[in-house]
């Protein structure tokens, strides 16, 4: 077959087909006496593969690392290969779902606080023009990972020595034994899907704690994730129910 022959039944322009030889996705083809390239049979399941895995969002060098267990001839390393980059994409598509969503959320609520109130005279905390003047009490986590945050959560829970209430949440006394940096990144991945929770990791004299608030509509998610806003305590974060 001649290169245009290829780009009709590939759907593949002929330009981009010398582009991927350029690139070693396509081997170079034999050429006839008078210069043309002559591809095989062979060359249309190979753009077929490389369609699929771009259809699945793979990148040309993902493509290309996936070329290798192609030229084995075996199926499975093709599955193994285009399973794995699948799953990989996946999580990045839900991944950038969820924060569509929550730029949605976030804009309605935003243009809702923006027809709410108007000082007369320089904005104020309360117009929206500067800062937002409630998030929203709701979590925007994925259904399928809440049971792994609840785990995070639950796995430090452990560590909580007291409970005592304070203005709006709750302090959580901690061991000393407490992993504080993995503390710290699970605080700012919460805040990320729950931003009505305000949190502060404090160490004095006591040692180190964990303070928990919430506006008052939020407080039942502070009891349902961080325990009740009672005295001593050595078991895990109360139920562990989602919040919000």
């Amino acid at each position: 077959m001649r290169i245009a022959e290829v780009a009709v039944r590939s759907g593949f322009s002929a330009a981009t087909l010398r582009y991927y030889e350029q690139i070693d996705l396509l081997p170079a083809p034999e050429r006839t006496a008078s210069g043309y390239r002559a591809y095989d049979s062979t060359v249309l399941a190979r753009l077929a593969f490389i369609a699929r895995a771009k259809q699945l969002g793979c990148t040309l060098e993902e493509v290309a690392d996936l070329m290798p267990a192609w030229d084995s001839g075996r199926c499975p390393p093709v599955q193994d290969g285009l399973r794995e980059m699948a799953a990989a994409k996946l999580a990045d598509a839900r991944a950038r779902a969820a924060e569509l969503r929550t730029l949605t959320d976030d804009l309605e609520r935003i243009r809702e606080a923006l027809n709410t109130h108007a000082p007369d005279g320089p904005c104020d905390a309360g117009c929206g023009c500067v800062g937002d003047p409630s998030p929203p009490v709701a979590c925007t986590l994925e259904p399928v990972d809440l049971p792994r945050r609840l785990e995070d959560w639950k796995g430090l829970g452990a560590h909580v020595v007291v409970r005592t209430p304070v203005d709006g949440g709750v302090r959580l006394q901690l061991d000393e034994a407490t992993p504080l940096d993995r503390l710290a990144l699970l605080m700012k991945d919460e805040q990320r899907c729950c931003a009505f929770f305000a949190f502060a990791l404090t160490v004095d004299g006591r040692g180190p704690a964990l303070e928990v608030r919430a506006p008052p509509e939020g407080m039942a998610a502070v009891d349902a994730l961080f325990g009740q806003r009672r005295g001593k305590s050595g078991l895990p974060f109360s139920t562990l129910s989602p919040p919000g």
